[in-house]
């Protein structure tokens, strides 16, 4: 179906389902009770399996792979992941393996084959994922991304996201100490899109990737009005109860992430998408477009 010039679409996509019951929550709640449309379900994840089989009661909510390579257990084997694992079998951080994967020392087909196996686990839970995205955006990376949209059309998978900030109102209300990581991340998905070879949908625009885990009503009010009418956006979020360890108001910590919560589940955000004409979309529909 044919985009309506003067309707914009926004897909809300909560990242991290799977990785915590607190995450979980607050995203099928969001889903039932505010503006979220969408989720990306991390294979690794401690709460996958309850995550999944929420999932499968909950067939308006739009489900991509979220890619991961830090912090987890692999999916895959230790022993046939070597270079991806530290000595306990897991995943190193994310700075550490960031550095590896940009000295070159992961090699690439241990990556497909870890992300293939989870790729594969989402689809063996009975669940058809409309798109791919990375934990913490690595899947934007371009020496692994073509790779990653590879993988995602041999799944049947038309639609990969675009980490890429591309207006300055996206800088408006953020850290500044946030802008350098976002600039480099959208320099490289935009090398990614150039590199890749598969015919892969995905939004016009990315909204809250500078906000990452500090988005407020405030913000995303001011972000729902600035939407551009004839084409679908994406607005990342990382809801969250606020019911899981870490320091509450750090990095994406679970105050932060109850905030996020919050704001979805406020009705003020419903009003406001009816005020600037901006229909609800998941994955799909931009495939469908």
């Amino acid at each position: 179906m044919p985009l309506d010039p003067a309707t914009r679409y926004l897909i809300v996509n909560a990242d991290d389902l799977g990785m915590h019951a607190s995450f979980d929550g607050a995203i099928f709640d969001a889903h039932e009770r505010g503006i979220l449309t969408s989720a990306s379900l991390a294979a690794t994840g401690t709460s996958f399996a309850a995550a999944c089989e929420r999932a499968r009661r909950t067939w308006t909510l739009g489900l991509g792979v979220h890619l991961v390579l830090h912090d987890e257990r692999p999916v895959s084997d230790p022993a046939r992941v070597r270079t991806l694992v530290g000595p306990d079998g897991r995943f190193p951080g994310l700075h550490a393996q960031l550095r590896r994967l940009l000295l070159g020392r992961l090699d690439k087909d241990e990556i497909a084959r870890e992300w293939n196996a989870q790729i594969q686990k989402v689809r063996d839970e009975g669940l058809q994922p409309d798109h791919i995205d990375g934990h913490c955006h690595l899947h934007a990376m371009p020496s692994i991304g073509p790779l990653a949209h590879h993988l995602a059309r041999q799944h049947g998978i038309r639609c990969a996201r675009a980490s890429e900030a591309t207006r300055l109102a996206e800088f408006r209300g953020t850290p500044p100490g946030r802008w350098p990581v976002s600039l480099f991340i959208t320099a490289a998905s935009r090398a990614t899109w150039a590199l890749s070879r598969q015919a892969m949908a995905r939004p016009a625009r990315f909204v809250g990737m500078v906000k990452s885990g500090d988005l407020d009503l405030p913000w995303l009010l001011a972000a729902l009005e600035r939407l551009e009418p004839g084409k679908v956006s994406e607005l990342l979020c990382h809801p969250s109860l606020g019911e899981e360890p870490g320091e509450p108001w750090g990095d994406h910590g679970p105050a932060r992430r109850r905030r996020e919560y919050e704001a979805l589940v406020d009705p003020r955000a419903k009003a406001a998408l009816s005020a600037a004409r901006v229909e609800l979309a998941t994955y799909a529909r931009l495939a469908g477009a």
